[in-house]
């Protein structure tokens, strides 16, 4: 029997083998993505229609990749593949979304792409050129080949069509070898991505409508960025070709081109293409997409954007926030533009000190944007040696009407903002925290979770650590006393061993096997110890720093007194905190419980260290008071918010540290 099943095995891989690779994708497809489906959802009439509809779309998907790779030798099969598997149909508009800092919120009419060019193409007969504007990665190439797949599905074709890249050389000689051209829609791709409208855009243009001419093709539709343009006045208008015979009241002599913009995706968009993706029994899969999505709204209206999510998650990384997300996205952006912009580092560092720049412009009350003329001359101030074409056709910029040049959302602006604050740029720090924009300090702590800020530069790791709090009145736990708290901010984290080492050096060689690395919370320091850690603090940066008042580390731990533990009410687990019965015997990196976290930020509240507090614990004024437990501490009524407890001022212990406050007294 055993030997009757591993034959049947050799034979089934032998025949495996020997099938095409075409044909072995398709059944792959088929079966990975669809088959379950059909065994989820049962017998009887709906299942015989979905089976119809996904052995059609399966046979759709396989015809459109063999034609287009048959037909299209310009593109290679990668492309042909990521550009039409999966794809939604967009819509378009005659709008730039550009325009507004929101594309999603651009007032203009959306109609469906496909169908107002099947349209325009039968119908219009004023307009026989088309021009596809749209920003980078919006889908310009993926909508024309599936435009270019469906056609060639089509029983009745009313026209011919041809799809040419023109990126590619020789496009006159291409032209001229195609048949019928009376009768065929001419189809070109990237017109930014033509070296020879790199160097002249209008020349080009002009050359190639002589061709088109010429030849008397029946159409001609050409997609394009339309950040290549440096202003709305050099999109073409008029394609040179005269109208022969008589024209209508107003109409002008010669053929014009009509502007199509693709419309960013809007939620039901997105929601389609995550349900295409992810078919019903991978739903945890598009969960997951889903929330990666939900980070970062911004960038999923962009189709290439929206399909690199899955990539994320196939990398193996964690991705649990915005700033993570972003750094992958632009990344992938940048990766992109390598074909034309080869040193794609150089890129980065212009996008990032244009960022700078447009801060500082917000300090001296200018707008966020450069106009085209001055490109050149920021890329040399800023020591860049790349292009003007390359700098605003294949960066992370697009432009206004007026040829002024903005990040493509703010949100990137932002993040290549704080890149620079954490390179330690001089300009980018000298700017004060007034001038940042809402998503700066979302940013920053996001790219602090998970590292020690003593990493930080000095001047920016004092900006990003602190949470701030209004105050209010609240019941001080343990003392039944109804206490009113002033608006004050609390610093993120325990202070570190690196950080109490710059105003101690001495403190490293009182490091023991209870914290003895750079990022675990300092111990061994009496409350007088880090009252002189304060004082120094404050001299050294100019601000003011001291060590929280007992009213004020509660009021945050428990966010004013509505939560048990800093986490919420759930009871204390090795989840959520630092303590014994985890049985690590000693102290751990700060911010290393990011589920025992406040809902306002702060991290190890509970457990860890005890921490210092500025008051007095007796009337006597003996000791001062602790206050949030330790590794050291079975009693899990010590990790609660509203437990008090004391430490005589000059001894230092093993289970002791601080963190502080930033501003005056309360």
């Amino acid at each position: 029997m055993v030997k009757w099943v591993v034959d049947v095995v050799k034979w089934v891989t032998n025949m495996w083998g020997k099938i095409p690779w075409e044909v072995q994708e398709f059944l792959k497809w088929l079966f990975d993505k669809h088959l379950a489906e059909v065994i989820m959802l049962g017998g009887g009439l709906p299942t015989l229609w979905l089976i119809r509809r996904k052995i059609i779309d399966a046979v759709n998907r396989f015809r459109d990749g063999r034609n287009l790779r048959k037909r299209l030798p310009d593109y290679t099969p990668q492309q042909i593949e990521r550009g039409t598997r999966y794809y939604i149909w967009p819509d378009c508009q005659d709008v730039d979304p550009a325009q507004s800092d929101e594309a999603r919120h651009t007032v203009a009419v959306r109609h469906d792409l496909c169908s107002t060019m099947d349209q325009r193409l039968t119908q219009d007969t004023v307009h026989k050129h088309y021009i596809i504007l749209a920003d980078t990665g919006m889908g310009k190439t993926s909508f024309l080949l599936n435009y270019f797949a469906r056609h060639l599905r089509r029983w009745r074709k009313p026209f011919a069509m041809e799809l040419v890249p023109l990126s590619v050389p020789g496009l006159k000689d291409r032209l001229k070898k195609i048949p019928s051209p009376e009768n065929t829609v001419l189809l070109l791709d990237a017109f930014d991505e033509d070296p020879e409208a790199v160097e002249n855009h209008t020349k080009r243009l002009n050359d190639i409508m002589q061709w088109t001419r010429e030849l008397y093709f029946y159409r001609v539709v050409i997609t394009c960025r339309t950040q290549f343009f440096p202003r709305d006045e050099e999109i073409p208008v008029e394609t040179g070709i005269m109208k022969v015979g008589p024209r209508e009241a107003g109409e002008g002599p010669q053929f014009t081109f009509y502007k199509l913009y693709l419309s960013p995706f809007s939620d039901q968009q997105v929601q389609a293409y995550l349900k295409r993706r992810f078919s019903f029994w991978r739903k945890s899969r598009r969960r997951q997409v889903r929330a990666i999505v939900d980070k970062a709204p911004n960038l999923a209206v962009r189709p290439m954007l929206l399909s690199h999510v899955d990539d994320l998650i196939n990398s193996g990384k964690s991705f649990e926030n915005c700033y993570q997300i972003y750094t992958e996205m632009v990344d992938a952006w940048l990766e992109r533009e390598r074909v034309f912009v080869k040193a794609k580092e150089a890129l980065y560092q212009f996008s990032c000190k244009l960022a700078v720049k447009f801060f500082v412009n917000r300090v001296e009350g200018k707008s966020e944007r450069v106009h085209y003329d001055a490109i050149e001359s920021l890329a040399e101030r800023f020591g860049i040696k790349l292009a003007t074409w390359q700098l605003t056709g294949r960066s992370l910029l697009n432009r206004d009407a007026e040829g002024n040049y903005k990040f493509a959302h703010r949100s990137i602006m932002e993040f290549l903002f704080v890149q620079q604050l954490l390179n330690n740029d001089q300009d980018a720090l000298q700017i004060p925290a007034l001038y940042w924009t809402e998503q700066v300090i979302p940013f920053l702590n996001e790219s602090v979770c998970g590292k020690s800020p003593w990493r930080f530069p000095l001047p920016l790791r004092f900006v990003i650590i602190f949470v701030p709090f209004k105050g209010g009145v609240f019941q001080l736990g343990g003392t039944g006393k109804t206490v009113e708290v002033k608006p004050f901010a609390l610093s993120k984290y325990q202070v570190t061993n690196s950080e109490y080492e710059e105003f101690d050096s001495s403190h490293r060689e009182k490091r023991n096997k209870y914290s003895d690395q750079d990022d675990q919370p300092v111990v061994n320091v009496s409350w007088e110890d880090a009252e002189r850690y304060c004082q120094w603090l404050s001299k050294k940066t100019g601000e003011n720093y001291r060590l929280p008042m007992e009213a004020e580390w509660e009021f945050a731990a428990s966010g004013g007194g509505k939560r048990h533990y800093p986490w919420g009410n759930e009871e204390p687990s090795p989840k959520y905190a630092n303590y014994q019965k985890l049985n690590i015997g000693k102290t751990t990196p700060v911010g290393s419980y990011p589920l025992g976290m406040t809902p306002e930020g702060l991290f190890d509240m509970a457990g860890n260290v005890w921490e210092w507090c500025a008051d007095w614990y007796d009337e006597k004024q003996k000791y001062h008071v602790v206050r949030g437990g330790s590794f050291l501490d079975d009693y899990l009524h010590n990790l609660r918010c509203a437990a008090r407890n004391w430490g005589v001022p000059l001894v230092r212990d093993d289970d002791t540290g601080f963190r502080v406050v930033r501003g005056t007294w309360s």
